[in-house]
């Protein structure tokens, strides 16, 4: 490469792939920071680019805000048997272990996300397996396997688990650290105003060779998701019911004593976000929640369904919004039925295949997806980088996609993870570490 090989306005192709040695990428990027000076971008010798990445919009002028400082920082912590050589020049193919200890080994809303951890273990070259306690089970059995794996585990494997509060993982936590096993927060993690770098680093008091260390956090943050589904049915009603000042929506929570699920909707479970914090701040139209309160239907589609009408029969209602899918099934199969009258905007949460089915029939209008194989998935990359390359754990966090008439034959069709044929049994057969 020369500096004539510009492109675009002083861009500079460098060639990558698995025919391309990492020397030849280094020695192209050389080239190009020759030619380009490297403007704007960090330096070996400490030069830094302008501006620190944490603009709030506020143009630069007046007092400073409450939210004008937030800002992150994350441990840099040499990994376990670290090898300066691995990340000058090494293929990262170390042989590791991977164990995922979910919170409800039984839920099938955790196969797409067993699916998404199996890939990405294979694609790596991890072994590794997922756990949980069963149905009946709890945190104290979840944190006892926790304990259990971490003691057959050795230095530089991966342990990654769902953490469901910001106290009671945090013993186990801290032995795997210990262990020198890496940790990583997969899927349920608790509110950010619980569990956030500081309160890790310094009332925690993680630690990894005597120096501070978070556990990073992979997946959706709830209440930011439930606000997300509260902005769709806000544009939703204003489509389908054009002519209101002021709607009245119907909040369900079905699974009220799951911090998660809960902040998705209740304003009181989380300090920013939520479905019911975003209505409340909407005006012209205002939105208004049905006898201000969040009712707690039962975790069954037809019990769900029954205390929904029995709530608002008759009333006028222009919306059900729900923090799982047992809800919106209900609804939808009232609206179908001829229980309830329209026009209602009525949405839920997850892609389970019973609310796709419902919203394939026109009685829901839409749910919300939280990406569980990704949830799987990117826990083994994030560690990787860590333990091969060197580059320190960050939490990874995504938003939501919306899934209605328009592309719900796509969702029903993706949904082939488990059964005859299924992707899970597709991956048992196909992947050595499996059998």
């Amino acid at each position: 490469m020369s500096s004539q090989d510009t492109v675009d306005s002083d861009r500079l192709p460098i060639e990558v792939g698995s025919r391309v040695s990492r020397r030849d990428v280094m020695k192209q990027i050389g080239a190009a920071g020759a030619a380009l000076g490297l403007a704007g971008c960090q330096t070996e010798n400490g030069g830094t680019a302008t501006g620190d990445g944490n603009d709030n919009g506020d143009g630069g002028d007046g007092a400073a805000q409450a939210g004008d400082f937030e800002f992150s920082r994350h441990p840099a912590v040499a990994p376990p048997g670290w090898d300066a050589s691995k990340t000058r020049q090494g293929s990262g193919q170390t042989e590791r272990t991977a164990v995922f200890v979910l919170q409800n080994i039984d839920n099938p809303f955790f196969i797409p996300m067993t699916c998404g951890f199996h890939d990405a273990l294979n694609i790596f070259g991890w072994d590794g397996q997922v756990t949980g306690p069963p149905a009946n089970g709890g945190i104290p059995d979840q944190v006892s396997l926790i304990e259990q794996n971490v003691s057959n585990m050795e230095p530089g494997d991966v342990l990654v688990t769902t953490v469901l509060n910001n106290e009671a993982y945090n013993d186990a936590i801290q032995n795997a650290l210990d262990n020198d096993i890496a940790v990583v927060n997969g899927h349920s993690t608790p509110a950010t105003r619980d569990w956030n770098y500081d309160y890790m680093m310094n009332d925690v008091g993680f630690s990894y060779r005597d120096q501070p260390m978070i556990v990073p956090h992979v997946g959706i943050r709830d209440a930011r998701g439930g606000a997300a589904m509260a902005a769709e049915a806000y544009d939703r009603l204003q489509e389908k019911i054009p002519d209101k000042d002021e709607y009245t929506v119907l909040i369900t929570n079905e699974l009220p004593d799951n911090p998660s699920v809960t902040r998705r909707v209740s304003a009181d479970a989380a300090d920013l976000g939520t479905a019911q914090r975003y209505f409340e701040a909407q005006s012209d139209p205002s939105v208004s929640l049905y006898n201000d309160q969040i009712i707690n239907p039962p975790a069954s589609i037809a019990d769900a369904q029954t205390q929904i009408v029995d709530t608002i029969s008759g009333a006028d209602v222009d919306g059900v919004v729900c923090s799982a899918f047992w809800g919106a099934v209900g609804a939808g199969q009232a609206l179908e039925a001829g229980e309830l009258e329209g026009p209602m905007v009525v949405c839920g949460f997850d892609l389970l295949r019973p609310l796709l089915e419902q919203i394939e029939a026109g009685n829901v209008d839409f749910t919300v997806g939280q990406d569980p194989y990704s949830q799987g998935f990117q826990n083994v990359p994030l560690a990787w980088m860590y333990l091969e390359r060197g580059i320190e754990m960050k939490d990874l966090e995504w938003g939501v996609s919306v899934w209605d008439q328009e592309n719900v034959d796509f969702a029903l069709e993706r949904r082939s993870w488990a059964g005859d044929g299924g992707l899970l049994q597709w991956q048992q057969e196909n992947y050595d570490f499996l059998r």
